[in-house]
């Protein structure tokens, strides 16, 4: 793939992989919130953070952006991606998200090791962060388990800042009953939301113009209501649409993309089962409503 956009449309990279990659990190106004919230948390130095959003939003690339604009010197961060675990084993990753060397003798218990620490980041004049990404996953005792954690303190300070990540069943499961005591805790919560169709626009052209596009190919305003209509504003599926539609257009060497050309990707996304339910029923009434015209005409 990245010898089409090199080759035929000399782009410097490419502009629409599916993996996170916050480079291409494009601000709209439920991104832009979030990342205020977090900042925000980060400067207060205490409490939780919880972000929400379905797949695909760029919860990942928003932890990813905030991560590479720390003052490492500063802050040590630790990010807990695998949270499908049970509770026996939530402190072990969380040790292991920050590196930290254990007892060789294996005589210390891990909460002795990671309170040892905190106290160490607190006395160089570092913050600590931990991130949990995908929390949905975890358990109503594993959330309860991390308040407690944050809880750790050295005097009046807070040793440790906790930032959950997850999809929007998390903020249904931090206000249920019995996590009282964890959603007293929070200072903030954001949820990241699918783009508009002016967003659309913008993501789309800000991630060519990262990679060098100078409008060629360029595209007609259908193409990118189709793709907005398709990817439900999501942007790993705008990513995905917009991946298959460039390879179409490298492959015909077209200097120009129309509605034609985004449906035919399309189609050709649902033959192989890549489109969403809804985006599968929307595809169906589109080319109904197509050939309803076909006939009146």
């Amino acid at each position: 793939m990245l010898d089409v956009y090199k080759s035929v449309y000399n782009f410097e990279g490419q502009p629409f992989r599916l993996s996170p990659d916050y480079h291409f990190s494009f601000g709209h106004p439920s991104y832009d919130d979030a990342k205020s919230y977090l900042k925000y948390a980060i400067s207060e130095g205490e409490g939780i953070v919880a972000i929400t959003g379905a797949p695909g939003t760029g919860k990942t690339t928003l932890i990813a952006t905030l991560i590479s604009e720390l003052d490492q010197t500063q802050v040590n961060v630790g990010v807990v991606t695998n949270v499908q675990l049970d509770e026996s084993s939530l402190l072990e990753m969380v040790v292991d998200a920050f590196s930290i060397q254990l007892n060789p003798a294996g005589n210390v218990s891990l909460m002795y090791e990671f309170k040892q620490f905190l106290k160490r980041q607190h006395e160089q004049n570092k913050r600590v962060i931990l991130i949990v990404d995908e929390a949905q996953g975890l358990s109503m005792q594993s959330l309860e388990d991390l308040r407690l954690l944050s809880n750790m303190q050295h005097g009046t300070k807070l040793l440790l800042q906790i930032f959950l990540v997850g999809q929007e069943p998390l903020m249904d499961i931090i206000t249920s009953p019995g996590l009282e005591q964890l959603h007293q805790r929070m200072i903030a919560a954001a949820q990241l939301k699918p783009l508009d169709y002016e967003e659309t626009v913008d993501y789309i052209i800000h991630r060519l113009t990262c990679v060098g596009w100078k409008n060629n190919p360029a595209f007609t305003d259908e193409v990118c209501s189709l793709i907005h209509k398709f990817s439900g504003g999501v942007p790993r599926r705008i990513n995905l649409i917009c991946h298959r539609l460039f390879l179409h257009a490298g492959l015909e060497n077209k200097e120009e993309l129309v509605g034609g050309d985004a449906l035919i990707v399309i189609v050709e996304l649902h033959r192989e089962g890549l489109l969403t339910s809804v985006a599968r029923r929307a595809l169906d009434e589109y080319v109904g409503g197509i050939k309803d015209m076909a006939v009146n005409n």
